[in-house]
């Protein structure tokens, strides 16, 4: 692997998760959340996590039944990542960008500092906003991207 990025995800067996990853992660109430889900409703809540009003309104109408699926399994086979994940993070040798949002009510800024420290990351960017950093601060992560990427190749 030539390079990485990563962001507002903690690769830490500390790290607690919050309580609408705990229901999408529990068969059947996951299930239930999914059939009543209230698009009014959940674009509010994205909303309170630092997306735009129109961002929110696009990605809730997008979650049509494989969407709803995907969020599921995901969820689902995230459960125990930092505990498996975590031990390998010192083996990573390749440059990583780490970055993340100040504000992140689900991931704490706390998980970018202990990433960056894990594997060594070339960079870590800290951005003011929420949990959504690409979508919240895209120029600033795209130009985080590219010199990530012109650093690295000039090694």
């Amino acid at each position: 692997m030539r390079t990485w990025a990563a962001g507002s995800g903690p690769v830490s067996s500390d790290y607690k998760w919050h309580e609408l990853a705990k229901i999408w992660q529990t068969p059947s109430a996951g299930e239930q959340w999914m059939r009543d889900l209230d698009e009014g409703e959940f674009s509010h809540q994205l909303e309170s996590y630092g997306v735009p009003t129109n961002l929110a309104l696009e990605m809730v109408g997008r979650m049509d039944k494989t969407m709803k699926d995907c969020i599921l399994k995901l969820y689902r086979s995230a459960i125990h990542v930092g505990a498996e994940w975590e031990p390998g993070l010192a083996n990573i040798t390749s440059p990583g960008l780490v970055f993340w949002g100040k504000l992140d009510p689900a991931c704490p800024i706390e998980f970018a500092d202990r990433l960056g420290k894990d594997t060594k990351a070339a960079h870590i960017l800290k951005l003011d906003c929420g949990h959504w950093t690409p979508v919240q601060c895209p120029d600033e992560v795209a130009q985080a991207l590219q010199e990530h990427w012109i650093t690295a190749d000039s090694k």
